[in-house]
């Protein structure tokens, strides 16, 4: 499992706590659409994503699927729910086929988070995941789609070229059709543009006046 020792929390692991470690974990394989987990499922373990890509989702009041969360390899994977230790909030499907190392929580809590370092970029891993969850809240409070939109494209500017549109729509719940439209419109007022087929803003001053 020497896929461990390549993530960033346990690359300074010396031999010993390495092999402590792979006892304590094993990996599986899921392919594209397979369920990692259910919501109310019991977290006993820490998941750590090393290739492909998952989606954390809830189902609303009318039983439609709401992206909360695009999670990339090489991540932790809802470690909110180990650290407090509750059953998971939401469910989680792989957007592609991936590979996830399952690790004992309970034992890695007792050996691993003792040590501050670990303690340090643990933390630190939790505190993006609560940001991405605070970003989810804000865009989806708000009601109009144009304000929707162009939120969502100021705060991801860093990754919005590499987002498609398909992917954008569902991560703000709502149609494609409608997004494109809305596109249409922003390239239109020359606040957004297309470079090589990438969305790229044009004005900043412009989009963020939108919301």
């Amino acid at each position: 499992m020497s896929k461990l020792k390549e993530f960033y929390l346990f690359n300074s692991l010396d031999s010993k706590d390495l092999e402590l470690l792979e006892s304590i974990s094993f990996e599986k394989k899921f392919t594209k659409d397979e369920l990692v987990f259910y919501k109310g499922d019991e977290s006993k373990y820490l998941l750590l994503l090393i290739s492909g890509c998952v989606k954390i989702y809830r189902h609303d009041f009318k039983d439609n699927e709401v992206t909360i969360h695009n999670i990339k390899a090489a991540s932790f994977i809802a470690e909110l729910a180990n650290y407090e230790n509750i059953p998971y909030p939401a469910n989680c499907r792989c957007e592609m086929d991936s590979k996830i190392i399952f690790i004992d929580y309970k034992k890695f809590e007792e050996y691993f988070l003792q040590k501050n370092e670990f303690l340090l970029i643990f933390i630190k891993s939790l505190t993006k995941k609560i940001k991405a969850l605070e970003l989810f809240i804000s865009t989806n409070m708000i009601e109009d789609v144009d304000a929707k939109i162009a939120k969502f494209i100021y705060d991801n500017k860093a990754e919005i070229s590499s987002l498609k549109q398909i992917k954008i729509a569902e991560l703000l719940n709502i149609r494609q059709e409608t997004l494109s439209r809305k596109l249409a419109k922003l390239k239109k007022d020359e606040i957004l543009e297309n470079k090589k087929g990438k969305i790229e803003i044009k004005d900043e001053r412009a989009l963020r006046a939108l919301f």
